[in-house]
């Protein structure tokens, strides 16, 4: 008993760490397989593996599966999909396979003011790629749909760039509800047109510490040169972190009935948080809320005063540094301490 009452004091003066956007709720229905995969120490996730063909091959049908779990979609016979570490490899991967496939300045933009930064920061690895204004003319447009941190939807017929790249990591049942894309016109646009291209990554399913993501492309060329990015800055891509992310989701990211008890905690979570904004005087920025996060008009500074809750800055967001983002996907113990805190 004395124990207990020691815990509940040391998380009642914890500071609540909610600014990275990693699905910690999920860590208590994966025992023990997070025990390491989310202590972000790659060198404790089996070192440096090397692919063989078989296993290149079941890594290949476990993105197909995944669509046809999740979204019920068959990708086009003609899709290659180059797998690396998470979308922070393989954006970077397409820029430098279309940079190469068009020998020349290329210029990238999104649709939106309020980004997550790792689009544009990404840009930075290429002297040859510029990242410029929200909306401008420019050869690449990269749009995530839905965005982090306001969960903007974006209908690809409103793009009028030459080449495209879409995020699609936040569309997903966990977050929507739906065992359906919320971007179909995205995937009938990709099944006609090789311009098209989609990233995406098995962290936000409940993995983050493996960092397994992948690109599908029907261009050849932008499959063949983002493929030797991938090699360059690793010898293929961790196979450690495949078999993980593989046998992961045959086990428990494919169950229906796990996904229904997540997403129904998460809808709770928003309801929640909505249910008690008001009263704290916080206004809600979300355009849906189709991700896993509120965007306030609070800063970091006002949550770490005025609820001891670590959020991430609007200026992560290439916002003003009075806007921050709550992550609602904290781990159990955490969430219940924020439920006292900003309930009463």
């Amino acid at each position: 008993m004395y124990l207990k009452y020691i815990y509940y004091m040391k998380i009642k003066s914890e500071t609540i760490i909610s600014e990275r956007a990693e699905p910690y709720f999920l860590e208590d229905m994966l025992s023990p397989l997070t025990v390491t995969l989310t202590a972000n120490k790659p060198g404790e996730n089996g070192g440096l593996s090397y692919i063989k063909t078989y296993t290149n091959e079941l890594n290949l049908k476990l993105v197909h599966d995944y669509y046809k779990d999740f979204f019920n979609i068959e990708l086009p016979t003609d899709t290659k999909i180059i797998l690396g570490q998470a979308t922070t490899m393989m954006i970077p991967a397409y820029y430098y396979a279309l940079q190469k496939k068009e020998n020349k300045l290329l210029t990238v933009n999104t649709n939106l003011n309020v980004v997550y930064p790792l689009h544009r920061d990404a840009t930075y690895i290429l002297k040859s790629v510029k990242w410029t204004n929200p909306n401008s003319n420019s050869d690449l447009s990269v749009v995530a749909s839905p965005s982090n941190p306001e969960g903007v939807l974006t209908n690809i017929k409103d793009l009028k760039s030459k080449y495209i790249l879409y995020d699609v990591v936040y569309d997903i049942y966990l977050f929507t509800g739906k065992y359906k894309t919320l971007n179909p016109e995205l995937y009938k646009e990709f099944a006609i047109n090789k311009n098209v291209s989609i990233v995406s990554s098995f962290s936000k399913l409940g993995i983050p510490g493996v960092r397994f993501g992948f690109l599908l492309t029907r261009d050849d060329k932008i499959a063949e040169y983002a493929k030797e990015y991938v090699d360059i800055l690793s010898d293929s891509y961790s196979a450690s972190s495949a078999t993980i992310a593989r046998l992961t989701y045959y086990k428990h990211l494919n169950s229906k009935s796990r996904n229904k008890i997540i997403y129904k905690k998460l809808k709770y979570r928003r309801k929640f948080f909505i249910k008690y904004a008001e009263k704290n005087g916080i206004k809600i920025l979300n355009n849906t809320f189709n991700v896993p996060y509120i965007y306030t008009d609070k800063s970091t500074d006002w949550w770490l005063k005025t609820f001891n809750v670590f959020t991430a800055s609007g200026t992560n967001f290439n916002d003003t540094k009075e806007h921050s983002r709550f992550n609602l996907m904290l781990s159990d113990k955490y969430w219940e301490e924020f439920e006292r805190r900003f309930g009463k």
